[in-house]
């Protein structure tokens, strides 16, 4: 099964610690969406337990992970996430494809920040 957002509500937030990314349907009563966040500081207990990185998150905590991530990739107007194993088994779901309504310049941005991050945990491809 797949995770698929049209997503109106997008937002990149990035501090000294982490880089956070998301999107969201604003459909009244329905909480649906996708976080992507990105450690900046790794902290030696975090890294040895694999809890630093990309985490992960669909519609709720329980729906996300770290190491989850194989790939993000930029087709047309949309992205879609190919999901590791561990990612699959924790978002309950095959892959995501997120389709912005409309697309904007800050999700080519926070795309381009999520490559810089990856040091080949995970591959971004931008079209």
């Amino acid at each position: 099964m797949n995770f698929e957002l049209s997503a109106k509500s997008i937002s990149l937030c990035e501090d000294e610690e982490n880089l956070v990314f998301a999107f969201g349907d604003d459909d009244p009563g329905v909480a649906r969406y996708l976080m992507l966040q990105h450690a900046l500081s790794h902290q030696e207990p975090d890294t040895q337990l694999a809890l630093d990185g990309l985490y992960i998150e669909r519609d709720d905590q329980k729906y996300g992970c770290y190491v989850g991530v194989q790939a993000i990739r930029r087709i047309d107007n949309r992205i879609e996430i190919e999901l590791t194993q561990r990612g699959i088994q924790k978002l309950c779901v095959d892959k995501i494809i997120i389709t912005p309504i409309p697309w904007i310049p800050i999700i080519d941005q926070g795309l381009s920040r999520l490559e810089a991050l990856s040091q080949g945990k995970y591959a971004v491809h931008l079209q």
